[in-house]
């Protein structure tokens, strides 16, 4: 009533143009997202100005850091991201494992939303080898279920599934309702993705049990959100939108519209199933136009949106536009279910508008994808059934060797009635043994001997020839300094130079330590040295890492002339890398070749000159030096140089 006054008075005294600019200015209010300002949100700012004020370099500023970026990790993720790095990095100066943990974890969590998953599952395991050892079994669990999330995204479905099982035993363990719930949530979507509808329902109904008991607007939102995908999945679109509106209700009281822009493409994804097309074509301009400034995931959805939208309504060109966007983006983020979807978009749009080459090309594409897709399910659930057998397995073999146990109890008493009967037969038979014993041992003492003299004599080459020219040449600057013949300035390059020396022969101990080491003679073992000496020496030059072993490797024992081979061969390559490849990415595989170890190391740097033995990347001794190592093992090493980057393979012996 007041805005009609309003307006009457503005005819009279002003004329319509005034009108026609406040209707203009109306809209342009409405259409405005809304925005949210929850209590969290004040706790944040109130964390900004302690921040800003103390600036002192202590555990209090690590856990204001730690707070700070995982209240923004939802609606701010790059600057959540920027703040848990910092965050870690002054709890490593500081020595304060349980600070490390909790940002290693945050960090594990900005690497899943950006889909670098690589880096993800390595700060996470980290996360969960410190809370294991601090004894934190509430964020041990939330570890393995960050851990569930990052194999899930990756349809590493049986992997998921362990680490939530995992995580889910010991909450259960703990009484730890919270956990509880977050597990049970996560296993939910894992069974949905295997198409296992009705163990689904069942985690999803377990997970609203316990949400009675422990509030929390994010978790119910989870619930809602895996009952409509459920729904989406068996084409009910209805009920699908329902859940998708439950789920929008509940991230209000949290997220800010970044926050919530994926639900909101879920709900438009169901609108337009259920609208007509022209009446949602609008609502998805506006989707589209905040995607832009969201993630390349969510552009990429809203261009599919719009494609099917407007190949709806006759928009033919337009629709191959935003179809072509989106399976560009699908493409290069490896999402094959949106990918397929956009090239079936392609394939009738292409058909309608006469272009009939066009057509067919992304029709086969679609169906290669469908292929895929469904081969790529059927080994998904294959592995994921593998593992609740085992699962299973073991709990039924746990009840056994209970049983077991009670009987044996029973047993005693006999046992020890027959063992004095027997006493004179096992004497003899102990006599024999323990000749036999003494004979083996001794042969296995010359044998242990002759590996131990082998590995002093290589331990004592690497020494030499790394520690030894360290510490000579600390020696010699050392001699400068102490003659006192050079200026400030060249002094302070001596020592700068010999800090380097020292800290190069401080790392070649450690090496050397570690290759001997016998509690280290698993490839998990290895695999997290190969990762974690990457991390090192990478990201600092400025070089992307990708990093995959093939898939049980982990359980394999290796021996220790193949593992210390191993590993001194890959840190030359990755320091020829470095130092000559000029390179932006570094692939790293490594795989099982019947009776050898396969690791190959590629660049796509400049590449070798000629055929890799000439001057340029391979000056100095490094490549021979590889070579020496290999054939030591009785392995080898071979270089490829073809078109842009090289490849460095090196196959060693298992046994």
């Amino acid at each position: 009533m007041v805005l009609a006054k309003w307006l009457c008075w503005v005819v009279r005294g002003s004329g319509w143009w005034i009108i026609l600019f406040t209707i203009g200015l109306a809209a342009g209010i409405q259409a405005q997202p809304r925005q949210y300002k929850p209590t969290e949100l004040r706790r944040q700012d109130s964390l900004r100005r302690l921040l800003s004020s103390d600036l002192r370099p202590d555990t209090v500023r690590v856990n204001r850091l730690y707070q700070l970026a995982f209240g923004l990790r939802t609606n701010e993720g790059p600057r959540a991201a920027q703040l848990f790095r910092e965050s870690w990095r002054l709890a490593r100066q500081l020595g304060y494992l349980q600070g490390l943990a909790h940002a290693e974890f945050g960090l594990g969590y900005c690497y899943r939303a950006d889909n670098h998953y690589d880096s993800a599952q390595f700060y996470t395991q980290r996360s969960i080898k410190h809370f294991a050892q601090l004894g934190d079994g509430f964020n041990h669990a939330r570890g393995l279920y960050n851990l569930a999330r990052i194999y899930n995204e990756q349809g590493r479905y049986g992997e998921s599934l362990t680490a939530n099982l995992d995580g889910l035993a010991i909450s259960q363990a703990n009484h730890d309702r919270r956990s509880q719930l977050f597990h049970n949530i996560q296993l939910g979507f894992t069974n949905t993705d295997l198409d296992e509808y009705a163990a689904a329902r069942q985690y999803f109904d377990q997970a609203q049990r316990l949400a009675r008991t422990v509030p929390d607007p994010l978790s119910q939102a989870g619930i809602y959100t895996g009952l409509a995908e459920i729904y989406q999945e068996q084409g009910n679109w209805r009920l699908a939108r329902d859940y998708y509106a439950k789920v929008a209700h509940y991230q209000r009281k949290v997220y800010n519209a970044a926050g919530m822009l994926p639900n909101e493409l879920s709900l438009a994804e169901m609108n337009a199933h259920l609208a007509p097309p022209a009446s949602e074509l609008t609502a998805a301009y506006a989707l589209r136009r905040r995607a832009a400034a969201g993630t390349a995931g969510q552009l990429a959805r809203a261009d599919l949106l719009l494609a099917r939208l407007l190949l709806a309504t006759g928009r033919l060109d337009s629709a191959r536009y935003y179809g072509a966007r989106s399976l560009a983006a699908n493409q290069r983020l490896k999402v094959r279910r949106e990918a397929r979807d956009a090239a079936r978009v392609l394939a009738q749009t292409n058909a309608q508008a006469g272009r009939w080459a066009a057509a067919y090309r992304h029709q086969s594409l679609a169906t290669a994808l469908a292929d895929t897709l469904n081969g790529v399910a059927t080994q998904q659930r294959a592995a994921a059934q593998q593992i609740t057998f085992a699962r299973s397995q073991q709990q039924i073999q746990i009840c056994l060797l209970t049983q077991q146990t009670r009987l044996q109890a029973q047993q005693q008493e006999l046992d020890r009635l027959r063992y004095r009967q027997q006493i004179v037969g096992f004497t003899a038979l102990i006599g024999l043994l323990a000749l036999l014993g003494g004979t083996l041992l001794w042969r296995t003492r010359r044998r242990e001997a002759a590996r131990q003299q082998a590995l002093r004599t290589r331990i004592a080459a690497d020494l030499h020839d790394e520690v030894g020219s360290a510490l000579t040449q600390i020696s010699m600057q050392s001699t400068l300094l102490r003659e006192g013949i050079h200026g400030p300035a060249q002094q302070q390059a001596y020592l700068d130079q010999m800090q380097q020396a020292s800290q190069r022969a401080a790392r070649q101990m450690s090496d050397a330590v570690w290759s001997i080491d016998a509690r280290h003679d698993s490839a998990a073992s290895l695999l997290d040295r190969l990762r974690d000496h990457a991390h090192e020496v990478l990201p600092p030059a400025g070089v992307e890492l990708d990093f995959a072993a093939e898939a049980g490797l982990e359980t394999a024992v290796l021996p220790l002339a193949t593992r210390q081979t191993l590993y001194y061969i890959y840190k030359e390559a990755l320091h020829n890398v470095v130092k000559h490849a000029q390179a932006r990415q570094v692939r790293v595989r490594l795989r099982r070749q019947g009776p050898e170890l396969e690791l190959e190391v590629g660049d796509d740097g400049r590449g070798l000159p000629g055929n890799g033995s000439s001057v340029g990347r391979n000056s100095g001794q490094g490549l021979a030096n590889m070579r020496m190592r290999a054939a030591a093992v009785g392995g080898s090493v071979t270089f490829a140089a073809a078109g842009v980057g090289t490849a460095v393979v090196v196959r060693l012996p298992l046994r």
